[in-house]
């Protein structure tokens, strides 16, 4: 069975026209084991989305106005609850090139803010500067407006460098995918300020359709949302690949720990569900056809010298995970499993 992305698609803009009057985006969670699809799913759902969103430009001939219905975003304080950098930290930051040695493994360690020369405010967890995401208001957008874009959590794979500081610093690499490998801080705390961002309500319009909603009540002024990706190449997060501003009216966020009930996971589900626009899709799929699907991903990108290798690591590292998060997955009837063998 494979999932059917134009039913997805109808499900996140039919959500997005039915929060549109009082909330300015929504969340969409996609979630499952490696191997699942959950990349490849989440990637061509945001195409699709936008690839609507733009035909319905192009036959209406609109196009989004600097002068819409101003959003509630200024009276919105993002990260004013994030306490500031103490002076001994920033300078542990500055000491050991980004990362926080002593914290790294503390997954009750609060994130922090500091301000930065032009104003931006970056905000960061146990990971440091790699797994940061800044708050800014300097914009440069680009030119064709995408409603949805995705956000891997894949951004928050703890950097090599942090995992060396672990205290096992061997098994940490061997388990790079784990949950104790991620700054589930940060991601937590990135929710925390996207769930706020999801609950601006959107400026006064008549507007019948979904699209023309969008388009009439676009926010120039609304903060932006920068967030690290991941660099294969680099086997490293890369600081700001995602850029979440006023066009982003559906964020699309995948991942293997979103549905995990422990430790800073467990707050994932729980925060997005409470903006009231969320949706939430668990790819389910069994573990031989995964297992194959991982080993052949292992190989063509060189982590392995062979499928067999990539097969040897998927029941070492991929499996182990997928079996984690099968045993400790949140309970809730707003989850939709969906099967894509």
């Amino acid at each position: 069975m494979v999932v059917d992305i134009s039913a997805l698609a109808n499900e996140a803009i039919d959500l997005l026209d039915q929060s549109k009057n009082e909330n300015y985006r929504i969340c969409v969670l996609i979630v499952g084991p490696p191997g699942s699809g959950k990349s490849t799913i989440a990637e061509e759902l945001g195409r699709q989305i936008n690839h609507r969103f733009k035909e319905y430009m192009l036959q209406s001939n609109q196009k989004l106005s600097n002068y819409g219905a101003r959003s509630e975003a200024s009276d919105v304080a993002l990260a004013s609850d994030i306490p500031e950098i103490t002076g001994s930290l920033s300078k542990e930051l500055k000491t050991n090139g980004g990362i926080l040695p002593k914290y790294v493994e503390d997954v009750n360690f609060q994130s922090v803010k500091r301000k930065l020369d032009n104003g931006d405010l970056q905000i960061f967890g146990r990971g440091g500067l790699p797994n940061a995401f800044t708050v800014t208001n300097n914009l440069e957008p680009d030119e064709e407006p995408l409603i949805a874009q995705i956000i891997p959590m894949d951004g928050f794979h703890l950097s090599r460098q942090s995992l060396s500081s672990f205290q096992d610093p061997q098994e940490s690499h061997k388990r790079r995918g784990s949950p104790p490998t991620f700054d589930s801080n940060n991601f937590a705390q990135l929710c925390k300020t996207l769930a706020q961002t999801c609950t601006i309500k959107p400026g006064f319009c008549d507007a019948k359709s979904c699209f023309e909603f969008v388009t009439k009540t676009y926010d120039p002024y609304f903060p932006c949302i920068k967030i690290p990706g991941f660099d294969h190449s680099l086997k490293d997060p890369t600081p700001e690949q995602y850029c979440l501003d006023g066009r982003t009216r559906i964020v699309i966020l995948e991942g293997l720990y979103l549905l995990y009930d422990q430790e800073n996971w467990k707050q994932v589900h729980e925060i997005l569900q409470g903006t009231g626009s969320l949706l939430v899709w668990y790819i389910d799929v069994e573990d031989h056809i995964t297992e194959e699907r991982v080993a052949k991903r292992h190989f063509s990108s060189g982590l392995t010298d062979s499928i067999e290798q990539g097969r040897l690591k998927f029941q070492e590292n991929d499996l182990l995970n997928a079996r984690l998060i099968r045993r400790n997955l949140v309970q809730s009837d707003k989850v939709v499993t969906l099967r894509n063998d």
